[in-house]
């Protein structure tokens, strides 16, 4: 049996605190064996090709954002001080890796490597960034690159690429949804997981976004996978998880 948890879509440095304390305290509670970060941990803001907010860009810079998160990673080692670590980039790392792409005189240096970047040593973050994390062939987890209009059909679309052969979370989406489906007597599920950013954008306003978390229990024949999601109470964020609430 493993046991996973799966922050997604911190966008450092936009990411909401509140909602990633609430996070921190039910991850702690979950106690998992498995922990997955990265997915959109950074937003690489300076290195995006879309007009940029001058107002918005100023402080946001790559050492900034590589030592917020860095920094934070902390917290989720203490968080879950026996869980495995392993890194998924997300789409706004890619805008990291398509720079150094766009700089091949660069791209080969060890010390521009994300890993190296983002000190994965430090981080406690085992190997490499990894497209995809599979479990017993029953689980599948990557950051995602589907986006649809409303909440599950992101995930429809991820089991649709799938073939409806393995069961998926992903993250990308920043809404939570869990939805299954039957394939020849075998239940797929899949689920979307949620975000721990800001809530707002520069470039729109009211977002269909929510914040939460995603945790998921598997093992050879089974999956448990349970969405936890935050609501705001009396002006707080707020979760409640098996019988327990979190503030």
């Amino acid at each position: 049996m493993t046991k996973i948890a799966f922050p997604t879509d911190e966008h450092f440095p936009y990411q909401d605190e509140e909602a990633r304390h609430i996070a921190l305290l039910v991850v702690e509670a979950f106690k998992p064996d498995e922990l997955i970060t990265g997915s959109d941990g950074l937003d690489f803001y300076a290195l995006s090709k879309f007009d940029k907010d001058p107002m918005r860009i100023k402080g946001s810079g790559l050492q900034v954002e590589f030592d917020l998160w860095i920094a934070s990673q902390k917290e989720w080692t203490s968080a879950a001080p026996k869980a495995r670590k392993r890194y998924l980039p997300g789409n706004h790392e890619k805008r990291y890796e398509k720079y150094l792409w766009a700089n091949p005189e660069l791209a080969d240096l060890d010390v521009l490597k994300l890993s190296s970047v983002l000190h994965f040593d430090v981080c406690g973050i085992a190997g490499e960034p990894e497209e995809e994390i599979v479990y017993f062939d029953r689980l599948a987890i990557r950051h995602g690159a589907i986006i649809r209009q409303k909440s599950g059909y992101s995930a429809m679309g991820e089991l649709e690429k799938d073939k409806f052969q393995i069961s998926t979370i992903t993250g990308h989406t920043h809404r939570g949804s869990h939805i299954f489906a039957t394939s020849r007597g075998n239940i797929v599920q899949a689920a979307e997981g949620f975000c721990l950013c800001k809530l707002d954008a520069p470039y729109g306003r009211n977002f269909d976004w929510q914040h939460g978390i995603v945790l998921a229990t598997v093992t050879r024949t089974s999956l448990s996978i349970e969405l936890v999601p935050f609501q705001r109470v009396n002006g707080k964020t707020v979760a409640r998880w098996r019988g327990k609430e979190y503030r």
